[in-house]
């Protein structure tokens, strides 16, 4: 494993440990030949893409807190529960990643983190990925998941707030 990958897989680690979490079908991405994303346990939950020939790509999100565990969201569950509603995300864009983004934001006064399909939109109670815990910044966290984490992936500003094209993070972790 590359220090690139130990550097993602510890971050993500860190950043997951913030989260509680939220459900949804799988879907087809035809961008970057991509299956769907899927949850899959090795030593930690761990929320990956698949294509359609298979491979299978560096985690995304590895969930490792038993921090929400009592809350009733333990790694298992936020693990299904968030590569859910990535699937779903897809599928709302008519089945492909293309055009869809992750931004951050704030839904009923809380941090998440959220699934768009412009750099115009922003977070409500629809497009929710996954909430954080009420001290983070979610752009912050947001930045540092998919920019500092090694991936280069560039964060796109768009009137002051964050993008991150899903496509380009995807094509990434291969």
């Amino acid at each position: 494993m590359s220090i690139k990958s130990v550097f993602r897989l510890a971050f993500a680690g860190f950043v997951a440990a913030q989260v509680p979490l939220l459900s949804v079908q799988p879907a087809s991405a035809q961008s970057t030949n991509l299956q769907a994303f899927e949850c899959r346990q090795d030593d930690y939950y761990v929320t990956v893409a698949v294509r359609k020939n298979g491979t299978v790509s560096d985690p995304m999100i590895v969930w490792t807190t038993e921090e929400f565990s009592e809350a009733g969201f333990p790694p298992a569950k936020r693990c299904a529960e968030v590569t859910s509603r990535l699937n779903s995300a897809i599928a709302q864009n008519s089945g492909t990643l293309n055009g869809l983004y992750l931004t951050a934001g704030r839904v009923n006064g809380l941090p998440v983190i959220c699934s768009v399909n412009n750099t115009r939109a922003g977070c409500n109670g629809n497009n929710v990925l996954f909430t954080l815990k009420r001290e983070n910044n979610p752009n912050t966290v947001l930045e540092k998941l998919f920019s500092a984490s090694g991936t280069g992936t560039p964060i796109q500003q768009s009137g002051g707030q964050n993008y991150v094209d899903l496509s380009k993070l995807v094509n990434q972790l291969f």
